[in-house]
């Protein structure tokens, strides 16, 4: 009797497990613990390239101009001057001191074989040698004038004097430095100097 038990029991057991099951159904597949859906491989962004800065053309540095053009060896000012030398040399020889005053500043500085002279004692000088030299000539060239600024010329040239000098023929020759300076809307000389130049002995 007691089999007949267990046997009727297992087989009620058995029953009620079949019952709890849902026929047909196959039990869902457990998806493997960690696995992510791998999203779309992305391209990294292509850097753009950065914004160009305008470049200005490269400029060359500017030419610095002298604070005052050279006059050109013809211009109007340089015959001025020439001019002006030219009466200054031939004034010298004759003693004229109206066109010495005017032509040589008040604070002019002269050198030459007599030494330092001063406006007043050129003048003198000239007007002392005149009374004694007669038949004179006087002829400059070879001239070139170098700008310092507008109103002030340095002056090269050459000259030759002939003459007699208390009967007796002489003959000077020399080259000068004059230094020009507009003073007073005029041009006048203020500083000179004469060098003499060595006469080859005739054979």
């Amino acid at each position: 009797m007691k089999k007949i038990l267990a046997v009727a029991v297992l087989v009620l057991a058995a029953s009620s497990l079949a019952a709890g099951q849902n026929p047909g159904t196959k039990p869902s597949q457990a998806k493997p613990v960690g696995e992510k859906v791998a999203a779309p491989e992305s391209k990294p962004a292509e850097a753009k390239p950065a914004v160009k800065k305008a470049t200005t053309p490269e400029s060359k540095p500017a030419e610095a101009k002298p604070a005052v053009e050279k006059a050109t060896a013809n211009s109007s000012v340089d015959q001025e001057l020439i001019k002006l030398d030219q009466e200054w040399g031939e004034a010298g020889l004759r003693g004229d001191t109206a066109t010495l005053d005017r032509i040589l500043a008040d604070d002019f500085q002269g050198s030459g074989p007599t030494g330092l002279q001063t406006k007043a004692q050129s003048i003198a000088q000239a007007k002392s040698d005149s009374a004694n030299i007669t038949n004179a000539t006087y002829k400059a060239d070879e001239y070139t004038v170098r700008w310092l600024d507008k109103d002030t010329a340095i002056m090269f040239h050459r000259a030759v004097e002939k003459g007699q000098n208390k009967g007796a023929d002489y003959t000077d020759q020399h080259r000068s430095i004059h230094v020009w300076k507009k003073v007073n809307g005029q041009w006048q000389v203020v500083a000179s100097q004469a060098m003499p130049i060595p006469q080859t002995p005739t054979p």
